[in-house]
């Protein structure tokens, strides 16, 4: 299984579209094959500063992810409004 975690720090006026489109992948990308856990969060403490929490059972379905249309069009529609992002793969302690 491939974890990542991956932080998005947008600008302020930016975040309701942000929110949205974030909205919109998140509900796409659960229904993808292979998934296994796709989150988004929303900072309360700094409502510019978005997470993403997903699981994808092999790396075939996470490069799949990578080439859905709904990912395309998130980072056609997005990447202008994004200050700094953070990316980290993660590996279970158990």
């Amino acid at each position: 299984m491939i974890t990542k975690w991956i932080e998005f720090q947008v600008q302020e006026d930016s975040i309701p579209i942000f929110s949205k489109v974030m909205a919109g992948l998140e509900r796409e990308s659960k229904i993808e094959k292979g998934c296994v856990l796709y989150a988004v969060y929303q900072s309360k403490d700094d409502a510019s500063l978005f997470t993403v929490l997903e699981s994808w059972a092999t790396a075939d379905d996470l490069e799949a992810h990578r080439q859905a249309a709904h990912l395309k069009a998130f980072k056609s529609t997005c990447s202008d409004m994004i200050i700094n992002k953070r990316a980290l793969e993660l590996n279970s302690l158990t």
